[in-house]
């Protein structure tokens, strides 16, 4: 019989590393490859370091694929440029579909590899001869909320070796196994091609400069002065600069005339949501009298909704319950039961 090949990317952390082990245990002949996509360069020799290292001692092939430049090009400067329109852009949610995943594909095509594969806590599951992603089982990890934009033809060779552990159980593989530095390697948080979390100082050093703009309330009324729109998100409260005698949110972001609205905290609820670019793995499931679970940030709950499609890529989302801090730029992702079955970027919401 056939020995299946699947192409596994390997960051050099602890979830990629033990996926190797699994899949190897699992009979798969695996070729590891570690991509570059930010210019972290100590950053980037410590992961292809660490990524080496274990594929060495797996004794499995691996390869570097430098991508930097099509990550600039396709993540960076859109990131970018949607906080210049006063977005809250989501990097990973572009990223993925579009690079990621797509270059994994690819680069398995070439290897004359089965099946792709990542560290991602998540699972697939086959429901009505569709493959579908899932929620991984372990709730503090699930990870499948990042993966909504991914292509049928990318999930049908998908493969998910997390997706039924948990990381502690993980940690304790990789322990198992003597990867014993890797198992303590902590989990990356934050942008990944940011250095630290403070992501204005990385849109300044990248060209980003706004100019002092207006404070308003929903009447017009000038409440201060802004410095940027891209230092402030949905929902802030504080470092805003101004003293007033009630809790004060930022409650909308005018870009083209560089204003800034200022509310108390229930105007932040919104009711009704239009997302645009929009993927669904089956739209013919997607009918108005049913309802769907949506999820509009990765720790935020899960909300009820009905889904209405529209022209163009767009749909209309009617909240069974009223969410705050929905940001343009954002993702609303929807599932139903433990399935993924779409998502779209947040376009509009009231």
């Amino acid at each position: 019989m056939k020995e299946s090949r699947v192409l596994l990317g390997m960051s050099g952390g602890t979830d990629s590393s033990v996926s190797a082990a699994i899949l190897k245990n699992q009979g798969f002949h695996v070729i590891g490859v570690t991509f570059l996509f930010s210019n972290l360069e100590n950053e980037n020799k410590q992961n292809i370091a660490d990524a080496k290292e274990i594929a060495e001692s797996l004794n499995i092939n691996h390869h570097i694929l430098d991508l930097r430049e099509e990550f600039n090009e396709k993540i960076i400067i859109r990131f970018i440029k949607e906080y210049s329109e006063g977005k809250t852009p989501f990097p990973c949610a572009f990223c993925n579909p579009q690079l990621k995943f797509n270059r994994l594909y690819k680069l398995a095509t070439e290897l004359n590899c089965d099946y792709i594969s990542t560290g991602h806590y998540a699972r697939i599951i086959k429901h009505n001869k569709l493959k579908y992603i899932s929620k991984g089982n372990d709730p503090e990890k699930d990870q499948s909320f990042f993966l909504w934009g991914l292509e049928k033809h990318i999930i049908e060779r998908l493969i998910f070796p997390l997706g039924e552990f948990t990381k502690n159980q993980i940690r304790e593989y990789a322990e198992h196994k003597g990867f014993t530095r890797i198992a303590k390697k902590k989990d990356s948080l934050g942008i990944c091609f940011i250095n630290s979390r403070d992501y204005r100082n990385y849109l300044k050093n990248n060209g980003l400069e706004m100019g002092e703009g207006n404070f308003k309330d929903r009447a017009g009324k000038i409440l201060g002065t802004h410095g940027g729109i891209m230092n402030y998100t949905i929902g802030q409260r504080r470092g805003l600069g101004i003293n007033f005698n009630k809790p004060l949110f930022v409650t909308e972001i005018n870009a083209d005339k560089n204003e800034i609205i200022l509310g108390d905290f229930n105007q932040l609820y919104k009711n009704r949501i239009v997302i645009k670019d929009t993927h669904f793995i089956d739209l013919e499931n997607i009918r108005e009298e049913k309802t769907f679970i949506v999820k509009i940030r990765y720790r935020l709950q899960d909300t009820p909704c009905k889904i209405r499609i529209l022209e163009k890529n767009n749909a209309e989302i009617f909240l069974l319950e009223p969410l705050a801090m929905v940001a343009k730029g954002q993702t609303a992702v929807f599932y139903e039961n433990e399935r993924v079955i779409g998502g779209g970027f947040i376009k509009s919401s009231e």
